[in-house]
């Protein structure tokens, strides 16, 4: 049986940490701040004084932190895992950061003689939460085939994209698509609220019909509909996400006309207080402006 080795247990990391350990690995942690570790610690993981420390114990490390500089401290800093590596060791990133910082980081690795996956991950802290995470690897396929059991243990969509930094690729596909959408079904329910519309009735029409979307279906009766914007993804992490295709779209010289609004959209949902809430509170941005609410 592989022994696991998790760093970071944040709204994402604990339940994936948990999910990891309900398959029967063994499970081993580490956290900035140690109390985040209290209730898995209870319920059986063990616990490492340092990244580096978790790599001599582990199997396969996975880090799950909020952006590159985090990744490249606790994998290849003072105390980080690549310190603690062995011949055996796979380091999986499950973080959204800089495919650069991916394809460096697999490199530094290599150099140790080890392997280093990127593996972000899409569905949020319910699928976190559920086990059903789309996993996006990329990487050498012999270390990908390795981990694969870990991975299922947290996900119901395990794919192998590529080599380094194809899994940070198309996860910056994927989130500039879920920014540009949301902020786009926001605007179109705004619109339609103020003119009269009933928020259900327009939510099934599209639904039924060319507009519909994910996130009409799952993020906004679940999250803006009701007004909680309980965050399943936080705006500031979106926001994050958003610069990083930018930064994609600039590197290759595409154009990002959409991603480009969509990050204003959200830098003003930001500036408005709703940085730590659900990205979906872009809605109340756009509500404020027509002086009208889009709830059911």
């Amino acid at each position: 049986m592989l022994h696991v080795g998790i760093v970071g247990l944040g709204a994402m990391g604990l339940p994936m940490a948990r999910n990891v350990m309900k398959a029967g690995f063994l499970l081993t942690v580490w956290a900035r701040r140690p109390e985040s570790a209290e209730a898995i610690r209870g319920e059986g993981a063990g616990w490492a004084d340092s990244p580096a420390e978790l790599a001599r114990t582990s199997d396969v490390a996975i880090t799950m932190v909020t952006n590159s500089p985090d990744v490249q401290e606790v994998v290849a800093g003072v105390g980080g895992i690549l310190e603690g590596a062995h011949p055996g060791l796979t380091v999986v990133d499950m973080s959204t950061i800089a495919p650069a910082v991916s394809r460096q980081l697999a490199g530094e690795a290599r150099d140790r003689g080890v392997d280093f996956l990127d593996a972000p991950v899409s569905g949020g802290t319910q699928g976190a939460e559920a086990g059903t995470l789309t996993i996006m690897v990329g990487g050498d396929a012999g270390a990908f085939e390795r981990v694969q059991p870990v991975l299922d243990a947290m996900g119901k969509n395990v794919l192998h994209v590529g080599p380094s930094g194809s899994g940070e690729i198309i996860k910056l596909v994927n989130n500039a698509l879920v920014g540009v959408i949301a902020g786009a079904t926001a605007e179109a329910l705004v619109m339609g609220a103020k003119a009269g519309a009933d928020v259900e009735t327009m939510a099934r029409v599209v639904g039924l019909s060319a507009g519909a979307s994910w996130q009409l279906a799952n993020q906004f009766p679940l999250r803006a509909f009701t007004g909680t914007f309980h965050p399943g993804f936080t705006t500031e992490l979106l926001s994050k996400d958003l610069d990083l295709a930018l930064d994609l779209g600039r590197e290759q010289q595409t154009p990002t006309f959409f991603t480009a609004l969509a990050r204003q959209l959200y830098l003003e949902s930001q500036a408005a207080g709703y940085g730590k809430d659900d990205y979906t509170a872009v809605l109340k941005v756009l509500e404020a402006v027509a002086g009208v609410d889009v709830r059911t």
